[in-house]
C-alpha cells in the first residue's frame, strides 16, 4: 500500500529536484504503517466502475483504537427555538433531556432524546437558507431517525400539513423538513 501511495505522490507532485526527492522519501516513510498496524488483518473494499475494478479503500477489520460506540447527538440549527420545539417536541413527540445544560452555552438551545441518542437544537439568528434546497430531503444533508411505523408518521404529517416525500428506493422511509429547512429522514426498522 505504501508503494501505491508513493507513486500517487510522485504523480501529484511536480518533478522533484534532488532535495525534493529527499522530501518525498521522508514523506513516504511517514506513510509506511507501524508494525502493529501491519499485523492487523485487513479487508479489501472495491467497487466496479464501467468494466474496471477500482480499489477504493482498505479497512481494518477491528474497531479503531479509540473505541467508537455510537452517535451521541446531532446538532441542528434553528432560527426560533419555540417554533422548533413545537415541531420536534409537540409534533414528533421527542422528550427533552433535563440533565443537559441549556443555560451554560452562549446561545439558546435544547437537548431532545431520540432513543438513546439526542438532537441538540441550537438557536442562531441566521441558520442555513430555506431556498435552494432539493425538494427531496434524501438529496440534502440530513439526519435519519429510526421509527417503527412510517404510515403513522405520514398520517401525522398529513394532519399537520407538513410536506414530505417518500423514499425514492421504495423502502419504508419518509423525508420531511423542519421549520428551518433541515432535512429529516424517518426510516422504518
Amino acid at each position: 500500500m505504501a508503494t501505491r501511495c508513493l507513486s500517487s505522490l510522485a504523480l501529484l507532485s511536480p518533478s522533484p529536484s534532488s532535495s525534493g526527492k529527499a522530501r518525498v522519501a521522508a514523506r513516504a516513510s511517514q506513510l509506511v504503517p507501524s508494525a502493529a498496524a501491519r499485523r492487523r488483518p485487513r479487508t479489501r473494499l472495491s467497487v466496479a466502475t464501467g468494466g474496471k475494478q477500482l480499489v477504493t479503500a482498505q479497512e481494518a477489520s477491528q474497531e479503531p483504537d479509540y473505541g467508537v460506540v455510537s452517535i451521541h447527538h446531532v446538532g441542528i440549527l434553528c432560527e426560533n427555538l419555540e417554533r422548533s420545539m413545537a415541531f420536534y417536541k409537540d409534533l414528533l413527540g421527542l422528550k427533552v433531556n433535563p440533565a443537559r445544560p441549556t443555560d451554560k452555552l452562549p446561545y439558546r438551545g435544547a437537548w431532545l432524546w431520540v432513543g438513546s441518542e439526542m438532537i441538540h437544537l441550537m438557536e442562531l439568528p441566521n441558520p442555513d437558507p430555506l431556498t435552494g434546497r432539493p425538494e427531496h430531503g434524501g438529496r440534502d444533508r440530513h439526519t435519519c431517525i429510526a421509527i417503527k411505523d412510517v404510515l403513522k408518521l405520514k398520517e401525522i404529517f398529513d394532519k399537520a400539513g407538513i410536506k414530505y416525500t417518500l423514499s425514492k428506493s421504495g423502502r419504508p422511509a419518509i423525508f420531511a423538513r423542519d421549520p428551518d429547512g433541515n432535512a429529516l429522514e424517518f426510516t422504518q426498522v
